[in-house]
């Protein structure tokens, strides 16, 4: 057991918390607005980092089997040849404008954007292999 003064000193070591400003290497965020996409799509470009945006609808059922895959895919650098990503996902049904901006005309619809321009895109469904190379072609 450590005498009292011991405990004393060794408190502030025990209650200090690690802090990082360094900001992760990946980045998803989930349903964002036209005003949110747009503020991302600056910040995509001052990073110099892709930015994908996948317009999904809740109901629509190729959405629901290209997401899982994008995110695995983001989250997982090692499987598109060390290509760090940023994933946006748009629901359309709650962020007409955004859809409307874009031009999206069916789901599921994913923008590729490089330097805050577009780069690439593609309607509806990749297999794994070919999303791989979509995203490594960035």
């Amino acid at each position: 057991m450590l005498r009292p003064a011991a405990r004393l000193a060794y408190a502030p070591l025990r209650a200090t918390r690690a802090f990082s400003t360094t900001l992760p290497k990946r980045f998803i965020e989930e349903d964002v607005s036209a005003d949110r996409l747009a503020q991302l799509l600056v910040q995509s470009k001052d990073s110099g980092k892709p930015l994908l945006v996948d317009f999904f609808a809740d109901w629509c059922q190729p959405c629901k089997m290209l997401s899982p895959i994008l995110h695995r895919l983001v989250t997982t650098p090692s499987l598109v040849a060390g290509r760090e990503v940023d994933l946006v996902t748009v629901d359309v049904d709650k962020n007409v404008d955004a859809a409307v901006q874009f031009k999206v005309r069916a789901m599921p619809t994913v923008l590729a954007f490089r330097d805050g321009k577009l780069a690439n895109s593609f309607v509806g469904v990749l297999p794994e292999p070919k999303l791989k190379e979509f995203i490594v072609a960035l």
